[in-house]
């Protein structure tokens, strides 16, 4: 399983686990999923980006803050 930089309704980048076909963690909504934000606190509309539009910094911070574990 590999972790994607998503991008939540209200702006903030963080690294979350995105698998094309299904979700525990999540609602999906067609390309976009509703899951809980790990900067915001909240159920939040998400988005993969594409990391050639980001630069270096905020690739470094998306990693650096991820959303919660599957236990």
């Amino acid at each position: 399983m590999e972790r994607t930089i998503v991008r939540c309704e209200r702006g903030g980048l963080y690294s979350t686990l995105w698998w094309p076909w299904g979700s525990f963690k999540a609602i999906r909504l067609g390309p976009t999923r509703i899951q809980r934000c790990p900067i915001h606190h909240k159920w939040e509309k998400t988005r993969q980006v594409d990391v050639r539009e980001l630069s270096p910094s905020e690739i470094a911070d998306a990693e650096a803050v991820t959303d919660s574990r599957i236990i």
